[in-house]
């Protein structure tokens, strides 16, 4: 068994220890590999400063409500400057934006219950800090879109507060505006058709630059499979691929063809109403085929319906595929497609762009966009016929409520009187009765017994 040391053994080790390490001198060379590796774990440490991406226009988005801040947060996750702004905390609660970059509005209870006038109050009663958050959220950018949806409460109540405070930030300002699904209410189609009116008035006089119009309907039927989970985010992803897929590209050189900045800008900025969308055509090796894709789809895959795309005055259309692909395809198949598109949009100023990307997908996608167009009439009129048969239907409820509610206490009081009537007569006709004679306040028995 080893012996314990003393305090006087260890106290000696000591001793000597300590003079070794003052005699001996460390390695100069050593120590300099020693502190090279610890400036390489450093610097591996370090968190890496993700690279600007690469845009042609610096954008920023403010979404307003729960499906415009939806909007607002894909943008945000590729890389925009993105607010969102709501008067309920629990549709802020999960969008996934920097904590800063969030405003709620008080003023109710939360939301708004699809009460413009409502929300129209509460915006106007806080200008000072929406004005505030507006102006820090697109500092820097060179263009603004505001997202709101139509259905609802207070993302349609905020645009005659929010449109003319971000026009005069001095940046052209676009709004992404969303029309309802098919099954939506009443009330939601009725708040988008005033909403939409006072847009285009706005429209009409320069405040918006680009008046971009999606349909939910629309997109619900390109995604009908989808289940309802999944269709909001795609519906959400379908709405910004296409501005993100122009906005990026158009700052990149092309082995084949460039759609400039300063094209895309003339899209942006043509004033009015614009609608875009993507065609996927797989069997593009056909002379004819990308042409095909364009006749039978090009309107049906736009983001909304009704549009009349001959009252287009200045459109995109960007081809992309991958480098593989794009090598293959003839120009002639090419020129066949914006060929068509020109006749489709009666000889508008279409400007064209190819450019291969990384893809595993052995197909073709054709992005357009145009802008300069009017109202999409047919629509509005589907919506308007919608919201009065819905609303038709609600008044008549309302109707029977009051009615069954009046048929019920009249019933029951006519129940009653008809009782004290039937009861009355039944005791008039009773022996008991007619052994009874009423004198003054008090009944009384008529007594028969003779008298004495």
């Amino acid at each position: 068994m080893e012996q314990s040391k003393t305090q006087q053994d260890i106290a000696e080790e000591n001793t000597k220890l300590a003079s070794a390490l003052n005699k001996t001198s460390l390695d100069a060379a050593t120590l300099q590999k020693l502190r090279g590796r610890i400036d390489k774990k450093a610097e591996e440490e370090m968190p890496k400063v993700v690279a600007k991406r690469s845009v042609a226009i610096e954008m920023a988005v403010i979404g307003v409500g729960q499906a415009g801040s939806r909007i607002a947060e894909v943008f945000h996750k590729l890389g925009y400057d993105a607010g969102v702004i709501n008067t309920s905390s629990q549709d802020l609660e999960y969008i996934d934006v920097l904590p800063t970059n969030k405003l709620l509005l008080k003023g109710t209870l939360g939301g708004t219950g699809k009460d413009l006038d409502l929300g129209r109050e509460i915006f106007s009663s806080n200008v000072g800090e929406i004005s505030e958050f507006s102006r820090r959220i697109t500092e820097g950018n060179n263009m603004v879109y505001l997202a709101a949806s139509g259905g609802g409460g207070t993302g349609s109540s905020s645009v005659e507060v929010m449109v003319p405070m971000l026009y005069e930030l001095g940046t052209p300002v676009g709004v992404i505006y969303v029309l309802p699904k098919a099954t939506e209410d009443a009330q939601s189609k009725k708040n988008s058709l005033e909403t939409l009116a006072r847009l285009a008035k706005m429209s009409s006089a320069n405040i918006i630059d680009s008046l971009v119009v999606v349909d939910n309907a629309r997109i619900e039927a390109i995604y009908a499979n989808l289940s309802q989970s999944k269709f909001w985010e795609a519906s959400n992803r379908a709405i910004v691929e296409p501005i993100n897929v122009f906005n990026h590209l158009t700052s990149r050189p092309s082995r084949f063809t460039s759609l400039d900045p300063s094209d895309f800008g003339k899209i942006i900025s043509a004033g009015d109403c614009s609608v875009y969308g993507v065609i996927e055509v797989e069997d593009y090796m056909s002379e004819t085929a990308l042409a095909e894709s364009v006749i039978d789809s090009l309107g049906s895959n736009m983001l909304a319906e009704g549009f009349d795309l001959a009252q287009t005055r200045v459109g995109g259309v960007i081809i992309t595929g991958s480098k593989e692909v794009l090598d293959k395809l003839p120009a002639i198949n090419i020129n066949y497609c914006f060929h068509m598109i020109s006749e489709q949009t009666k000889g508008a100023s279409i400007f064209q762009g190819i450019y291969d990307v990384d893809s595993d997908s052995d197909s073709i996608k054709i992005y357009s966009w145009f802008a300069g167009l009017g109202l999409p009439k047919s629509r509005i009129e589907t919506l308007k016929e919608e919201s009065k048969a819905q609303s038709a239907i609600s008044s008549q409820k309302d109707k029977d409520r009051a009615s069954s509610m009046s048929m019920s206490l009249e019933s029951e009081a006519v129940a009653n009187v008809a009782s004290e009537i039937h009861k009355k007569i039944q005791r008039k006709n009773s022996g008991f009765n007619r052994l009874q004679v009423t004198g003054g306040a008090q009944n009384s028995l008529i007594d028969m017994r003779r008298k004495r």
